[in-house]
């Protein structure tokens, strides 16, 4: 390999983006808004849920119960009725998400020993519903607990690790950088590689001295430092605006980064020269590495609870592995070193997309 013809090649690529502001720009802007987009959007927790109450019982639990709902940052009581038809007929139409009955007889089932109320629960979201019985039924117990009335035969303290808050954003952010690492890295060399063939530069290049190799580590190169300053600006909002904490090596997460860039931009290079056309790769590369990382990567879903044979399918989705490095080093601490297992696995992806992509190259004879 000559350096020199490397050089030119990337010095080439260099000028072409100066020349075209449109793209330099969507490529140095596209991390930044992804990352604010889902950053801000994206939550597994819920917050000032809209909540009706129906109270039907005025003793002191019950009011109670009620102050302590509306003090909660889960729920917010925006309504309060005295006819559950009115009450049923607000929860249809969305203008609360759950409602609260708590019945006339209320203090004497507590005499009892007995806590029965009503949390009634607008399911359409499913995961909302879900994170609000548990929000709801926290707050029960610690009110009930508090005031002696319904003593459980057991009492659970919990305490989160690495997440003491339980702020699912703490957990998205690092899984977001993985996403748009994907998405640039490929949607740039995609596009790149296509367009050389469109304009049918490449016919002229095989009358050169060029190898493949030379060419394709000249046109990659612009790009790795363009990605490389994206993953900075985004790592630096992650610690600096969300608030997360970056425990581990600043250079671990640079060196893995780095890795996981190299494969994404080797998979652009592939549905490049698939496609023959900008237009078409860049809908595959999107298609391809968007998707994937955002539903297979488990960045949003757990991987353990997916169907079996999706499970299967992770296996070749470089944005998994690259997900829980994120994770591990921002939230753990943990160095690369012990977490070996996925960084072998990116190594394998990329000497596996490097032979391919060689191969791609030299069937299309796309140079010597």
């Amino acid at each position: 390999m000559r350096l020199q013809h490397v050089r030119a090649v990337a010095r080439k690529e260099w000028w072409h983006l100066l020349r075209d502001p449109r793209s330099l720009a969507l490529i140095l802007l596209m991390p930044s808004m992804l990352l604010f987009l889902f950053g801000y959007a994206l939550r597994l927790d819920i917050t000032n849920l809209p909540l009706g109450v129906l109270q039907e019982s005025g003793d002191a639990t019950a009011n109670d119960l009620v102050a302590r709902f509306d003090a909660s940052h889960a729920f917010d009581v925006v309504a309060r009725y005295t006819d559950r038809r009115q009450m049923e007929a607000d929860l249809q139409r969305g203008a609360v998400a759950a409602a609260l009955v708590l019945p006339r007889e209320l203090p004497r089932l507590l005499a009892e020993g007995r806590a029965e109320m009503q949390l009634l629960l607008d399911g359409v979201d499913a995961n909302s519903a879900r994170l609000a019985q548990n929000y709801a039924q926290a707050i029960v117990n610690d009110t009930l607990q508090q005031q002696g009335l319904v003593r459980l035969p057991l009492e659970i303290r919990d305490r989160s690790w690495f997440n003491e808050a339980k702020e699912s954003r703490l957990a998205i952010v690092p899984g977001v950088i993985a996403v748009v690492m994907a998405v640039i890295g490929a949607l740039m060399t995609s596009l790149t590689i296509a367009r050389e063939i469109e304009q049918g530069n490449l016919v002229m290049l095989r009358t050169t001295a060029l190898r493949k190799n030379e060419f394709l580590l000249g046109k990659m190169l612009p790009y790795f430092v363009i990605g490389m300053a994206d993953l900075a600006v985004a790592a630096l909002s992650a610690v600096y605006l969300f608030d997360v904490p970056l425990r581990g090596s600043a250079l671990g997460l640079t060196v893995v980064s780095a890795l996981f860039l190299v494969v994404v931009m080797l998979q652009g290079a592939l549905l490049s020269m698939v496609a023959g056309g900008q237009m078409l790769a860049a809908q595959m590369s999107l298609v391809s590495t968007f998707l994937p990382a955002f539903l297979l990567s488990g960045f949003v879903f757990a991987i353990e609870n997916m169907p079996q044979a999706l499970q299967y399918v992770t296996v070749i989705v470089p944005a998994r592995y690259y997900v829980a490095l994120s994770k591990l080093i921002f939230l753990k601490g943990v160095t690369p070193l012990l977490l070996w297992g996925e960084v072998a696995a990116l190594v394998a992806i990329l000497l596996l997309l490097l032979r391919v992509v060689t191969l791609k190259a030299g069937r299309l004879g796309l140079l010597p």
